[in-house]
């Protein structure tokens, strides 16, 4: 699947390919770009004329203080529905020491138990790139990955791309339904700070779109 996508002097295309004779999972962080990875991963395997729900062997969740697992299964219902699926629930599970450990830290440790716990070889993850202003609380961005460091294990198909065209996404698409149910705050539970990296992100994202964002998240 071929989309592209971003604001008009920044378009960028992101294609989604998957191994065919791999275990396919997903990491539903229920952020907007993972929201959107899922619906794409499961738009790309219909095209190919197979069941999302064979082919995707799992949706996973990790619990955080930021209350992500509360809003992962609306994400999948809202999917389901859209597509007529009945793709499961996300199963939620995490390494220990989760809050002791960066982002791209929890990332790979987190997708090698995954892998290793429900026998996944190849798992999505909806990272992309740090925004290029200063959008961030004492300095301190989330630690991401400048390029896929196990290509052969870990799909990261928006890694070329930043947040305005993450969020762009759901437009061209038509889910920005996702965008109301989706959570991208990393302090609250429900709802924004307003201050955290997170939060500033989306912010700048809509503006650089010159869009409202639809959400409460």
């Amino acid at each position: 699947m071929l989309v592209t996508c971003g604001p008009r002097d920044n378009e960028k295309q992101v294609e989604i390919s998957w191994p065919k004779d791999r275990n396919i999972g997903i990491m539903l962080s229920s952020g907007a770009d993972s929201a959107v990875l899922l619906y794409m991963l499961c738009m790309g395997i219909i095209q190919e004329q197979e069941k999302p729900e064979v082919v995707i062997k799992g949706i996973f969740t990790i619990p955080k203080v930021d209350g992500a697992e509360q809003h992962s299964a609306k994400i999948v219902s809202w999917i389901n529905k859209k597509l007529n699926l009945k793709l499961p629930p996300p199963t939620i599970d995490a390494p220990e020491n989760l809050d002791k450990m960066l982002h791209t830290e929890q990332v790979a440790k987190s997708m090698i138990m995954f892998g290793q716990k429900y026998n996944i070889n190849f798992g999505f993850v909806g990272d992309q790139q740090v925004v290029p202003e200063p959008y961030h609380i004492e300095g301190l961005y989330p630690q991401r990955y400048s390029k896929n460091p196990y290509p052969q294990y870990l799909g990261l198909p928006f890694l070329h791309l930043d947040k305005s065209h993450t969020i762009d996404l759901h437009y061209r698409l038509d889910t920005t339904d996702l965008l109301v149910l989706s959570h991208s705050c990393t302090q609250l539970k429900a709802g924004r700070c307003g201050r955290c990296y997170h939060c500033n992100e989306r912010s700048w994202a809509f503006k650089r779109l010159e869009k409202t964002d639809p959400g409460t998240n």
